[in-house]
Order: structure tokens, then C-alpha cells, then sequence
């Protein structure tokens, strides 16, 4: 029985051995393609990033000091370049350039730039882009010309981008702006920015209270201006309250002085003003400020605000007053223009022509208040807007113009950036379509999504720089950002290849 099952088999292996020989080189053929494909789309050095990644965030947590200058930031990131053997130049602006030449029989693909922000007060919450760049900077890879920049944006002010030398920028570069958030996608289009200035009269008189409370909010973080401008602690509305609060109930009153901590393009950070009354009103004063602290140390009781402080302390010693303060009328005109301007979103309503891929109650603006000071006879309250075209820019703009002309102040618009947008297709398209294969297998964020920005992005400085070159806002999360960086460099190999993946 048994040798004539043996038979059987003999027989059967016989009659289709063809067969299984077949089957036997498709698999072979297939592990041995999934392992050229491996070797080819999982480019990343992931030692690179998260030793990097781990360095940045570990200056941002508690007990350590998070960056103090820029400079100790550009040091941070020229220590590593050194320690690794990376080649880097500096420019005058202080940006730090990685630029590698093409291989010689990729001298004609089109050349990749990669740029990422470089801001030492959001280092450490965006470790993970700049070690994303990290990663691509350090890569070896056959490529057309690769060139990584972290650009120097202390501030938001966007001097490194401004000052970027166009000769990075050809006819048919490809220029990838990395950026971060809760939701990982490609952009080709982004809000326009625009700066204006409400000059309040700024006339002095005689302290006429006898009493003072003097009002200091500090240890705000700072940001980059942006949707979440909601979220985000604002002195010069905290004062706004105060000095609304003492109008409504009548009080005879005066702002003696205040200090903004104006903080470039971004938010400010603290509030320093002193408050004249006379004594019979401070106590109502003083227990509305108890309210409003308490408000703040709820709203704020989170790791991003432990370190604010909402203080007062009331003065009446005759000798310890202010001798002079603001007048009445300047008193009452910068109470009325801050209560007035709008510090915040703007939304798109019903009525609105709403863009593809947006819908009712989507941010089509930002509004905010970025400093205060008294400058050449006037207090100067800078606004900072941003809109999703000069339309919708306009509204806010107007609304501003006419809250400061209300109160008879006069009112300028200072400078203005137009809104990104790029219609050419081919960097987008072959980019998606890059993440999405070599991510294919993954369960998670597999495939990236098309959408547009509701903010102002330095691709609109970018996109000056030459009009023909093809640019796109790729923004990654935490979660993502390895994947991410790893699609670029798969990107960048598999142009100038027959076959890639």
C-alpha cells in the first residue's frame, strides 16, 4: 500500500513539475523583488532622526532651558552637521545651506530644495521637522542636485526667506517647504499676509488719582500667528478688558503706562501697565481682576501655560504715583480702538462664495494685535492679517480701518505679501503619488490628501524668488514625519530612473 502511494506522488510531482517549477520562480521572483523594492523606498536613515529628534525635544522639557537666542539654535544645528561629516555653507541671513551636487548621469534631472523654518522659540516643538531635514541633508543618494536649507525665521519675520539667493531657484527646481500639524497633506496654495498700523494721539497731563494698580501678565509662550489664534493667551485683550471694564462703570481713570512684549510676527508674550483711580473704585477694580486672573490660570492650566503669571498690586502712596498720565481723550481712544478691532478668526458664512474644499465656519482670516508702544507722538497698535485673497483680506482690513477712524485716529497700511498659490501640477502629482506607493502597506496615514492652507506660509517669499519654479507645502505630524522624509528621498532618487519601485 505505502509504495504505491509513493508511486502516486512520483506521478503526480511528474505530471506537474512544469508547474511547480513555475510557481517556485514567481516566488522566488517576488521575495526578490520585495526586496529590491525594500532596498529602494525605505531610504531613510532613522538613527539620524531620532537621535536628532530625541536631542530637540529634550531641550523642551521640564527642567531643561529650551533655546535662548537663535544663535544657540544655528550652533546646535552646525554641532551636529560637524559631528556627522556633513557639509554645510552659511549665508549672510543666517541661513544654514546643505547643497549637494548631481551625480554625474543625473546632471540634467531637475534639482530638489527643501526648506524648512528655523526658529529657536519653536525648536523644540518642531523637533521632529528639523530632524526630518537632518535626515535628508545627511542621506546618500544618486540624485539630480539635492539642496536642504533651514532657513532662518527668528521671529516669523522671514528675513532668511526674503534674503534666500535665487540661485537656488532655476526654471524646473522643485521646492518642498516642510512645516508640521495635527493633519498630515500637500498644499499648493496658502493665505497672503498684510501689516498695518492705528496711530493713536498720544498726549500727556497731570495725574489727577490718588490711587494705582499696577497690572503684569507674563511667561506667555509664544507661536507662530495662525487659526488657533483662539487658543492662544493675548495680553493686549487682557488689557482691552481692563480698561472696557472701568469705562462701562463710569470711573474717572487714566493708563499712565504700559509695555508690550512684542514678539516680531509672532504673539506677544507679556503685558506690563499701570492703571490710575481713585480709591473709592479699586476695591470693584481689584476683585474684577481676581476673576479675570482665575479665568486665565483655567483656561491656561495646561504644560504651554504653568509659566504665565496674572498679577497686580495696588499703589496709594501719594509718592509712589505716576506724575503723569495719558489724557482722557487718548485714555479713551485706545480703550474704544482695542475694544473695536477684532483679535481673532474670520469665518466663511452662507452667503459667502466659498473655495473648492472649504465650507461655512472655515477660517478665510486672522486678525491679530502684535504690538503696542508709544513712537513720534502717537500709540501704535501694529496689526498683523492674513486672508485666503485680497478680498477676503480687504474685509478685516476695512473693518480695522474703520474702527480706527471712528475714533478719529488715523490708520496706514505698511507692507503686503500676496497669497501662494501654484497651478502646475507636477511636483504635487508625482509626490503624492510617490507617498502613497511607498507607503501602501502602511495602516495608518497611507495615502496623503490634497487641501489648502488657512494661514500664511513662506512659500508665497519661495514662489518670488522664480515664478517657473514648481513649489509645494508638504505638512507632517509627529506621527508621520519619518514616512514623510523618507517619501522625499525616495522622490528625489526616482527621478532620472527608467524604474523605481
Amino acid at each position: 500500500m505505502l509504495i504505491k502511494i509513493k508511486e502516486g506522488f512520483k506521478n503526480i510531482i511528474s505530471k506537474y513539475k512544469s508547474i511547480i517549477l513555475f510557481i517556485l520562480i514567481v516566488i522566488i521572483l517576488a521575495f526578490a523583488f520585495s526586496v529590491y523594492r525594500a532596498r529602494n523606498t525605505r531610504l531613510l536613515d532613522k538613527d539620524v532622526y531620532k537621535e536628532l529628534r530625541a536631542s530637540l525635544e529634550e531641550k523642551g522639557e521640564e527642567g531643561n532651558q529650551d533655546f535662548a537666542s537663535q544663535e544657540e539654535l544655528a550652533d546646535f544645528i552646525r554641532s551636529w552637521a560637524d559631528q556627522s561629516g556633513v557639509v554645510y555653507t552659511e549665508d549672510k541671513a543666517g541661513n544654514i545651506i546643505f547643497d549637494k551636487e548631481a551625480v554625474k548621469r543625473k546632471k540634467k534631472v531637475s534639482p530638489t530644495l527643501v526648506c524648512v523654518s528655523m526658529n529657536y522659540e519653536t525648536a523644540s516643538d518642531n523637533a521632529y521637522l528639523l530632524a526630518a531635514a537632518a535626515s535628508l541633508a545627511s542621506s546618500d543618494i544618486d540624485s539630480g542636485r539635492q539642496t536642504v536649507v533651514f532657513v532662518n525665521d527668528e521671529q516669523n519675520l522671514g528675513n532668511g526667506y526674503k534674503k534666500l539667493s535665487k540661485d537656488y531657484f532655476g526654471n524646473n527646481t522643485k521646492v518642498i517647504y516642510l512645516d508640521g500639524g495635527s493633519k498630515p497633506y500637500l498644499s499648493t496654495s496658502s493665505f497672503e499676509k498684510r501689516f498695518s498700523t492705528v496711530y493713536i494721539p498720544a498726549k500727556h497731563e497731570d495725574n489727577i488719582c490718588d490711587s494705582a494698580v499696577k497690572i503684569k501678565i507674563s511667561g506667555i509662550k509664544s507661536g507662530v500667528v495662525g487659526p488657533n489664534i483662539g487658543k492662544q493667551p493675548d495680553p493686549v485683550s487682557a488689557l482691552s478688558s481692563l480698561l472696557t471694564r472701568l469705562k462701562s462703570k463710569s470711573v474717572t481713570y487714566r493708563l499712565a503706562d504700559f509695555e508690550l512684549g512684542s514678539n516680531g510676527n509672532m504673539y506677544p508674550t507679556s503685558v506690563e501697565a499701570t492703571i490710575v483711580l481713585n480709591s473709592y473704585a479699586v476695591s470693584s477694580f481689584t476683585g474684577y481682576i481676581d476673576k479675570r486672573s482665575k479665568a486665565w490660570n483655567k483656561a491656561y492650566d495646561d504644560e504651554d501655560g504653568e509659566d504665565i503669571e496674572y498679577t497686580y498690586e495696588v499703589v496709594d502712596d501719594a509718592y509712589a504715583l505716576p506724575e503723569k498720565t495719558y489724557t482722557e481723550d487718548t485714555t479713551d481712544k485706545l480703550t474704544d480702538v482695542l475694544y473695536t478691532i477684532k483679535d481673532g478668526t474670520y469665518k466663511y458664512a452662507e452667503s459667502d462664495v466659498i473655495p473648492e474644499n472649504r465650507e461655512v465656519d472655515d477660517v478665510y482670516g486672522i486678525n491679530c494685535m502684535t504690538d503696542l508702544k508709544e513712537e513720534d507722538g502717537y500709540i501704535k497698535l501694529r496689526l498683523l492679517t492674513e486672508g485666503y485673497n485680497k478680498s477676503y483680506t480687504d474685509r478685516i482690513y476695512f473693518d480695522n480701518k474703520a474702527a480706527a477712524e471712528l475714533y478719529d485716529c488715523k490708520f496706514k497700511e505698511n507692507s503686503r505679501i500676496e497669497a501662494f498659490t501654484n497651478d502646475k501640477d507636477s511636483l504635487s502629482r508625482n509626490f503624492v503619488n510617490t507617498y502613497d506607493r511607498v507607503n501602501e502597506s502602511d495602516a495608518v496615514d497611507s495615502t496623503l490628501e490634497y487641501d489648502s492652507d488657512n494661514y500664511f506660509t513662506p512659500c508665497s517669499y519661495l514662489s518670488e524668488k522664480n515664478s517657473k519654479a514648481d513649489v509645494v507645502h508638504v505638512k507632517m505630524t509627529k506621527k508621520t514625519a519619518a514616512k514623510t522624509a523618507n517619501t522625499i528621498l525616495c522622490y528625489i532618487k526616482s527621478k532620472g530612473n527608467t524604474s523605481f519601485f
